[in-house]
């Protein structure tokens, strides 16, 4: 009978641990509005991510100070004036897909993500369009938008305030494994 218990619970468990899908590699990068005197731009490749297509949820998480600048004093300034790394050393996001077609996500497809980011010690609620596709048996996400330094107290000092935007591009891609 325990036998029997164990295999139910995995024939019934296992269509559902299927759909989870699962990264350490995602990558963000972020640049400020072109127009601005001083252009930032940083990349970070240590991006975790985990995506359920059963429920439709999913959650990042971003380590502050693996972003790179081209610039290394726009490193230290961005770590230590900006987002304040050492206090706040990771930023997540922890959402849903607001329109998953479920069971199965056959085909490449814009979807809406609504959810919480968690930045900088503030919490602020965002929805933002994602495209999923498969690439070789691996889900495939990108996503672009727009954050404000000013939205997660983030403050942009008055003597560079017209060289550098509020306002960030933020771009995700993520090619995520089957967990």
């Amino acid at each position: 009978m325990r036998l029997l218990s164990v295999a139910l619970f995995l024939f019934t468990v296992s269509p559902i641990l299927a759909q989870k899908y699962i990264t350490r590699a995602a990558e963000v990068s972020f640049l400020s509005d072109t127009d601005a005197i001083e252009v930032v731009a940083a990349k970070n490749d240590q991006v975790g991510a985990v995506i359920d297509l059963s429920n439709g949820d999913l959650a990042f998480q971003v380590q502050m100070r693996a972003f790179h600048f081209k610039i290394a004093l726009m490193e230290e300034h961005f770590n230590e004036n900006y987002v304040e790394s050492d206090r706040f050393p990771k930023a997540t996001f922890r959402g849903r897909f607001v329109d998953l077609p479920l069971p199965n996500l056959l085909t490449e497809q814009e979807l809406s993500v609504k959810g919480v980011m968690d930045m900088h010690g503030v919490q602020k609620e965002m929805t933002f369009a994602v495209v999923l596709s498969w690439q070789d048996g691996s889900l495939q996400g990108t996503s672009s938008f727009d954050l404000r330094c000013s939205d997660f107290n983030i403050e942009i000092p008055k003597i560079v305030s017209d060289k550098i935007s509020n306002e960030i591009q933020v771009t995700v891609k993520a090619l995520l494994t089957k967990l």
